[in-house]
């Protein structure tokens, strides 16, 4: 079977935002990976992989989130026919900005064009959430969601599983700050505390409620306000080096907030771009990093669309 290479950019995201710990997550502008796909006569294979990090991650298909991913919408769709996958990592493993959640969801995607769009969004979802509880341990679909459909997502509810999406403000700019220090998610979650107080629960249904009204509202500090955590990101910032100075120097900058990306290393500041440059925000918390001896790569994007082909 001789098919034509089809080609899907698959967005980095960000998880958690605040209070929103494995139920909130939003699709970044850029960075992305893309995924290269053709149908062939049976099984998916990972043909090859390039780019940051691309010497770490498996080519074995029952191990690599975009083969597991595709696997599962062609058996949903009952496909007669298999898939190569050529990945280019734009987005390092173990960044805290979706990684293997970017993968699986352009795996996902690139399946579900070859297979004529048949999977709801939802069904899509679990298809790259399941790749997601593969290869990280756990079920979550905060990266892969809105990676899939852009935008702002919310996990109302895993079971059954039902995502509700809301376009962010057209002014919140983003800049992502990665130094190099590894964080993988497995690990990470390996520190979470097993149950929380009564005080910290209502923290944060407070802060979710207002996080949520914010995007709808378009109410950037109101927004700014609301990205606050009690819980997850105290119990993981001893893994990441100066991340509070870090915070503290994009806060002085203009951001609105600043907080832990996912499990992490990356910063995640948020600002208004109609009132402050992102690149100032940047540079502060590169320095950062720099200053104490870690590299530090710096993006200013904003909200993405989601998983396309191009």
């Amino acid at each position: 079977m001789t098919e034509e290479w089809i080609k899907v950019a698959a967005p980095a995201t960000i998880s958690n935002l605040g209070p929103g710990f494995d139920v909130f997550g939003m699709a970044l502008k850029d960075p992305y990976d893309i995924v290269y796909a053709r149908k062939n006569d049976g099984g998916v294979k990972i043909v090859s992989i390039e780019g940051p990090g691309a010497e770490e991650l498996p080519v074995d298909s029952m191990r690599n989130s975009a083969a597991i991913a595709a696997e599962e919408v062609l058996k949903r769709c009952e496909a007669d026919f298999g898939m190569d996958i050529k990945i280019i990592k734009g987005i390092r493993p173990c960044s805290g900005i979706g990684s293997s959640g970017a993968s699986a969801a352009g795996g996902a995607y690139a399946a579900h064009i070859l297979t004529g769009k048949q999977l709801s969004d939802t069904e899509l979802v679990l298809c790259a959430a399941h790749a997601e509880e593969v290869t990280s341990g756990g079920l979550h679909a905060d990266n892969v969601a809105p990676s899939l459909l852009g935008g702002f997502t919310v996990i109302r509810s895993y079971m059954p599983l039902e995502v509700v999406r809301i376009e962010p403000p057209s002014n919140l700019g983003v800049v992502v700050a990665m130094p190099d220090v590894i964080v993988s998610t497995k690990e990470a979650r390996k520190v979470l505390p097993s149950e929380i107080t009564v005080k910290d629960l209502i923290f944060h249904v407070g802060n979710a409620s207002c996080l949520v009204y914010a995007m709808v509202t378009k109410d950037l500090d109101l927004l700014g306000r609301s990205v606050k955590d009690a819980v997850f990101e105290p119990a993981r910032n001893h893994l990441i080096p100066h991340l509070n100075e870090a915070k503290n120097a994009a806060l002085s900058h203009g951001a609105k907030a600043s907080f832990l990306g996912g499990s992490g290393p990356c910063v995640i500041s948020f600002f208004d771009s109609n009132q402050v440059s992102g690149e100032s925000i940047a540079t502060a918390v590169r320095s950062i990093f720099i200053e104490n001896g870690i590299d530090c790569q710096s993006w200013i994007t904003m909200a993405g669309s989601g998983c396309q082909e191009i």
